[in-house]
């Protein structure tokens, strides 16, 4: 019989997990695996099950947030080994699980893990740390760690909201250099985000069109720090409907270094990333073995053909003022 270590975080998503917990390792059970049960206590518990004991199972799945699915992928990374990995999301937000198209409801979620298929995702790399779908500095970027669970099992995403009104007082710039093999440049960035999904913080589309998670690229987001908040109503309608904006930067590229004068802090799936002055960020090309459903899995394959055959950013240029003219 299969072995299977089922991870969960009880206080995700308004305590979903622990109130549909039965349901979950009753769909589970029911395709004979034996199933270990751990659920978290602490941050980074996730992490250190994994990369302790995750070797001697044949599946992996968690439940909880996006930080969840974050220290279970981390610790396969520092443990050295790769297993297929089942998500059965229960966040506020669920970005990742979005992207993949994951089902909503938890006990559909968990017949996917047992019926869909190995799908082959890149992962990020950032210094020596990993995440699975976006590093991000700037603005905004604490509202998630700085968002308590409590707020977030009463509110969901409008915690995430009234936390971010309440940075708009404090918005500051970084001076930074970033230099990639398609640009490079320098300026005063009120924030940039290194992504690999289709929607940052419950905003679906922010990231760019036609985003792959299997190409070997992230998407690059920056943005320069206007003059003035006349231009913000702008910025917010760019990133929204993808359409070009004198102060917002976008190119895709699988490897970009990030030089600071001072120490900025960085975020790594919506958890906090430590403080850097440079920071290296690298495309690990199809890393993740994670467990989609089956259509969209064909439908991805796909759309990874069509991106190889036509590549994108090309012509870019090698600059980039510090302030837009």
């Amino acid at each position: 019989m299969k072995r299977m270590l089922f991870i969960y975080n009880p206080r995700a998503g308004k305590g979903a997990v622990r109130s549909q917990l039965s349901h979950i390792l009753e769909e589970l059970a029911s395709y004979d695996y034996q199933i270990v049960v751990c659920p978290t206590r602490e941050a980074q518990d996730a992490a250190r099950i994994v990369e302790k004991e995750g070797r001697g199972y044949d599946l992996l799945v968690c439940s909880g947030g996006d930080g969840t699915l974050d220290e279970v992928v981390t610790g396969m990374q520092r443990g050295g080994f790769s297993r297929p990995l089942g998500y059965i999301p229960a966040g506020s937000t669920n970005d990742f699980a979005n992207s993949l198209g994951l089902p909503k409801n938890m006990r559909a979620a968990a017949r996917n893990v047992a019926e869909g298929v190995e799908y082959l995702c890149d992962l990020g790399k950032m210094n020596q740390d990993y995440f699975v779908y976006v590093a991000a500095f700037g603005a905004f970027t604490d509202v998630s760690y700085k968002t308590s669970q409590d707020w977030k099992n009463m509110l969901g995403h409008l915690a995430y909201i009234l936390e971010g009104v309440k940075s708009l007082s404090s918005l500051k710039s970084w001076k930074m250099r970033f230099e990639s093999a398609q640009l490079s440049g320098s300026g005063e960035f009120l924030y940039g985000m290194i992504t690999n999904s289709n929607s940052v913080g419950g905003f679906k589309g922010i990231t760019g069109k036609d985003v792959t998670l299997n190409d070997g690229m992230f998407e690059v987001t920056l943005i320069l720090m206007p003059d003035n908040f006349i231009e913000w109503p702008g910025i917010i309608n760019a990133l929204l409907t993808g359409e070009k904006n004198r102060f917002i930067i976008s190119f895709k590229t699988s490897r970009v270094e990030f030089c600071s004068e001072e120490p900025v802090s960085w975020t790594r799936d919506g958890e906090y990333g430590g403080t850097h002055q440079r920071a290296l960020i690298e495309n690990i090309p199809r890393a993740l073995p994670i467990i989609v459903p089956k259509v969209l899995q064909a439908i991805s394959v796909h759309h990874s053909q069509e991106a190889a055959k036509d590549p994108e950013d090309e012509n870019l240029a090698e600059a980039v003022p510090s302030r837009p003219a």
